[in-house]
């Protein structure tokens, strides 16, 4: 998805005082954000650098000597802070990672162990449960009510029949029909040795 860029925004003429920071901030910020946004890849980054280059640019804009049109200045200001914030990103991301590479070396630890269960089955398990329950929630209610209290549940048929009232005949009639119903509706997930 592209940003709208708000169009340059022209610098004023070299005459007179500097602007004042409001006037910084309405003109420029949009331009300074797209910019960090750009350099950054990161919506949170771009608005920590923005911040960062609007209060430098409040606290130095007496300093402003018009060697160059504000314009080019800010955005020298913030490439100069993106490059900065992306160099300090780094950084701190390769100290995390040797800090965790280094707390996992630790000569006392003991040996590396397979764990019980690995890291993509409770995954695997959330999406089996998932598109299990979905398959019970769309049969019939009659169907539904058997098969949830039968597999589900684990109630035998004769209790089933006298909590629906109905025959042991009919119970398991509708067990079928739902079970047959629950084949149909998650072979396409679990046919071919998908699921484990």
């Amino acid at each position: 998805m592209t940003e709208a860029v708000p169009p340059p925004v022209a610098d004023p003429p070299d005459s007179g005082p500097p602007p004042s920071p409001e006037q910084v901030f309405r003109e420029y910020a949009p331009r300074i954000y797209h910019l960090a946004r750009r350099m950054l890849g990161n919506d949170a980054d771009a608005e920590d650098v923005t911040q960062d280059v609007l209060v430098q640019v409040v606290r130095k804009l007496g300093t402003f000597r018009g060697d160059a049109q504000l314009g080019t200045w800010l955005h020298r200001v913030t490439v100069n802070a993106a490059l900065a914030y992306r160099q300090k990103r780094t950084n701190r991301q390769k100290r995390e990672t040797h800090e965790a590479d280094t707390d996992a070396l630790e000569p006392g630890d003991g040996p590396v162990t397979r764990w019980a269960v690995g890291p993509d089955e409770p995954v695997l398990a959330a999406e089996q449960a998932a598109v299990i329950e979905g398959a019970i929630g769309r049969l019939p209610d009659p169907f539904r009510e058997v098969y949830v209290l039968a597999d589900v549940e684990g109630l035998p048929n004769q209790e089933i029949a006298d909590l629906l009232g109905l025959s042991v005949p009919a119970v398991k009639s509708r067990l079928h029909r739902a079970r047959l119903r629950m084949r149909d509706s998650l072979a396409p997930h679990f046919e071919g040795g998908i699921a484990s």
